[in-house]
């Protein structure tokens, strides 16, 4: 994860008086004009002239910068400015970020960029190539899972002398030329940038923590190139999109696949769905040993379930040591790779993403020596610890000044945003790796911290970041689920039992608080901590 990271440009965040522009900071150096001019004339001194070759001998492509010419009026820039939510804090939002991408005018009068260059975004504008003019716009769009956004400007004028670019639906080829066009950091004018592609390959996209197809180049893509064109002659292959920290001459493009997808899922549904997720768990099939134990023949290959979440659709067909011989009658190797192209091949993920939510998939499998047929419709359910929240609020609950709230990565990236599996509370951070979704709706609520208050005096602060298992002896779904748990005891007056709430939490730990004291409190311990409501607007 640390190793990808998107290309956009964070130039401009927000600081204080006196504060420093981080990126650009240390990587441009302006020195003294004397030293500068005088450092000139002794390197010209030592230095023998040389011949300038003519320009009639340079070789020039007319075409290709006649191409180039029509595709640069259709490339935008696209300042955003955003206010990112505090997980820890679910009542609050951090400070305002500026950002600044790319991005270029596609059918319907639609512009399409990245998704992680205006998520959480509180104002978003677009500035034309060649224009000094930034334009309001709005997203109409947005896939975070593949990292796109589909946005609009409602001005009439902006679209004056603009022309939607074409896409080339053929997948390039290795070592073909691909040219990426994008406003990066280094300058405010359009850059043009060219190489070729190094491999295509299912990999991980950082926005989403998802594994889709890219298209890896050695094209120079930096900060600020997000959502530029990846251009071959007049037609669109590709978005530029993330790039890899620990490596030179890397970049990733979102291919014309992945971007079809999202066109004509909006066009089927509306609205963007989703990619579908077959939630089961793998291994390959290449040991010889394990080969004989399943009663593989030797023409036989394919890939072992060791397990399938209880709420995914193909729970239903699939089982337990059952070997996935094939999808939809496309053969899976015993390292889990399908044919792609020649010379090439692909995780066999790539034919689920092909796919729409809805679809039925066909499974050729063994199970217990004997080889069957079975099909299952595909779905898309958000993971029990959420890979990821973008633009959306986290969820809390607080109760006698014990703040609940919900576990997802997001959370513990405010930890650390890439290290959060090592600087993690232990056991969230195993919970985030290894638990399985049993039932759809189904979330791991945790107590985030403890406001310090007389209800609450005694009560151990190390309980912090402690799993919810349940209310008053009934176990809790999901935070929604204990609000109305919480609401129904309190509102029961009736019941002396219920005038108290015993929280159970993970290894045994229970928490006690009285109805009546814990109402007499809310008020107070709000006010201490400067804090509006005491409970998220949808679960009030």
């Amino acid at each position: 994860m640390g190793d990808f990271v998107p290309v956009e440009d964070e130039t401009l965040s927000v600081t204080s008086a006196g504060g420093r522009i981080p990126a650009i900071d240390g990587q441009l150096v302006v020195g003294n004009d004397d030293e500068l001019n005088s450092t000139i004339d002794k390197n010209v001194q030592s230095q023998q002239i040389q011949t300038v070759r003519p320009r009639s001998k340079i070789e020039t492509d007319y075409d290709a910068i006649e191409s180039l010419e029509l595709v640069l009026n259709s490339v935008v820039k696209v300042f955003c400015t955003s206010t990112p939510c505090n997980f820890y804090l679910p009542w609050q939002k951090k400070r305002q970020v500026v950002r600044t991408s790319s991005g270029f005018i596609i059918k319907n009068k639609w512009i399409l960029s990245n998704a992680h260059a205006v998520t959480n975004a509180s104002s978003i504008r677009i500035r034309k190539h060649g224009d000094a003019t930034k334009y309001p716009s709005r997203i109409l769009y947005i896939a975070h899972e593949c990292d796109l956004v589909i946005m609009t400007v409602d001005e009439e004028k902006f679209w004056n002398g603009l022309e939607p670019l074409t896409f080339s639906y053929d997948t390039p080829r290795l070592q073909e030329s691909i040219t990426v066009v994008g406003f990066p950091i280094g300058g405010d004018n359009l850059s043009v940038t060219k190489g070729v592609v190094s491999r295509v390959v299912m990999s991980l996209y950082a926005h989403s923590v998802q594994h889709l197809l890219t298209i890896q180049i050695d094209a120079a893509t930096n900060p600020g190139n997000s959502g530029g064109p990846a251009i071959q002659g007049k037609h669109v292959v590709g978005m530029a999109f993330q790039g890899q920290s620990q490596a030179q001459s890397i970049g990733y493009i979102v291919p014309v696949s992945i971007i079809k997808h999202v066109l004509d899922d909006i066009e089927r549904h509306g609205h963007y769905t989703a990619f579908p997720h077959m939630a089961f768990y793998w291994l390959p099939m290449e040991n010889l040993s394990q080969r004989e134990y399943y009663k593989l023949k030797e023409d036989q290959h394919g890939i072992l379930v060791i397990s399938v979440e209880p709420a995914c659709c193909i729970s239903q067909v699939l089982k337990k040591d059952d070997v996935i011989m094939s999808l939809d009658g496309i053969p899976i190797a015993d390292d889990g790779t399908v044919y792609f192209r020649r010379g090439e091949r692909l995780n066999f993920k790539y034919i689920e993403k092909s796919k729409f939510v809805g679809d039925t998939i066909t499974f050729t499998i063994i199970r217990d020596g004997n080889e069957l047929t079975v099909s299952s419709p595909l779905d898309y359910n958000q993971p029990i610890v959420p890979l990821q929240l973008h633009d959306k609020h986290p969820e809390y609950l607080i109760y006698a000044g014990i703040v609940f709230t919900v576990l997802s990565r997001s959370y513990l990236q405010e930890y650390s945003s890439t290290e959060w599996t090592k600087k993690g509370p232990t056991n969230l951070v195993n919970y985030a790796l290894y638990s399985h979704l049993e039932e759809l709706g189904q979330q791991i609520v945790i107590i985030n911290q403890i406001l310090v208050d007389d209800i609450n005096h005694g009560i151990l602060s190390s309980l912090a970041n402690s799993v919810l298992e349940t209310v008053n002896e009934t176990k809790i779904k999901n935070i929604k689920h204990l609000a109305l748990e919480i609401d129904k005891i309190t509102n029961n007056t009736n019941d002396s039992k219920q005038k108290y709430i015993r929280f159970g939490l993970e290894h045994k730990q229970v928490i006690v608080i009285s109805c009546e004291r814990a109402k007499q409190s809310e008020t107070r311990i709000l006010k201490q901590n400067s804090i509006a409501s005491p409970r998220s607007p949808h679960l009030m």
